[in-house]
């Protein structure tokens, strides 16, 4: 297996609280996306809903909510950690789920050419 070119990638798993309007988790999603605009070494964001029941998989351990980040070097992801902002939406975030779960990885591409 090859690895990817030089990419590493942020997943972040969330159960919002049953609290949670749709309305705080909407602002949740906002901030979070224009974090991308101001802090330099993140390349993307993208997000969705847990879609598992509509193919009977039930495995989501409760989380409803996926969001996804791109940077160029685990240093970038250290970045994006210590900047100001991510700060301030971390704060918010936090104070609206019941669980999260993070995970930071470097691709690597199956190569079946061979």
């Amino acid at each position: 297996m090859a690895e990817a070119k030089k990419e590493v990638r942020l997943v972040i798993l969330v159960k919002f609280k049953e609290d949670a309007t749709p309305e705080n988790i909407e602002e949740a999603i906002t901030e979070y996306a224009k974090l991308v605009d101001v802090i330099p070494s993140m390349n993307s964001f993208h997000w969705g809903n847990d879609e598992s029941e509509k193919v009977n998989l039930h495995l989501h351990e409760g989380y409803t909510h996926i969001f996804e980040s791109s940077f160029d070097s685990i240093e970038g992801v250290q970045e994006y950690e210590d900047h100001p902002d991510h700060a301030v939406f971390e704060k918010l975030l936090l104070s609206r789920v019941e669980k999260l779960l993070a995970f930071t990885y470097e691709p690597t591409i199956v190569d079946l050419q061979k």
